[in-house]
């Protein structure tokens, strides 16, 4: 985990749109993912890049964006679009800079965990097919976890 100047921890997550089809795949493989979408970082058109957009939908960014300010402006007043980014702030919370990509969305959180815990709570609502990974503490997890029936 990283600490900014000032002493806030600082979490990034990428967190994905698994398509409906591919989710009973993907629950209880979400770790092999983890490693998949970590090795993004590694290789420019690859392989997993391609089985990303396979595997997810793509994410239109000014939706999300204004699903996220829409449910979140009464709890985050400091609320802002600079450029591909919306950045929000919790005068107890902490600072939220969010960026959507093709498929998938980049935030950046620094402070608390119910900061992660009210963006993570937004999503949910908007889809029940989220899937975030954070790279550095190796954590994942679905935002509104599957409903998996086994007979």
């Amino acid at each position: 985990m990283l600490v900014k100047e000032g002493g806030l921890k600082m979490r990034t997550y990428s967190i994905f749109n698994i398509k409906k089809q591919y989710q009973s795949f993907v629950f209880g493989r979400e770790r092999l993912l983890l490693e998949m979408v970590s090795s993004i970082d590694e290789t420019k058109e690859s392989s997993v890049s391609k089985q990303i957009s396979y595997l997810c939908e793509p994410i239109e960014g000014s939706v999300v964006q204004g699903f996220i300010y829409e449910h979140l402006q009464r709890s985050f007043p400091e609320m802002v679009k600079i450029e591909d980014y919306l950045k929000f702030e919790h005068q107890i919370k902490g600072r939220l800079k969010l960026r959507v990509y093709s498929y998938h969305i980049e935030a950046v959180c620094e402070g608390s965990r119910m900061l992660d815990l009210d963006l993570f709570q937004s999503l949910s609502q908007m889809n029940d097919s989220f899937l975030a990974f954070n790279k550095a503490d190796s954590e994942c997890g679905w935002l509104k976890p599957i409903k998996h029936a086994s007979y």
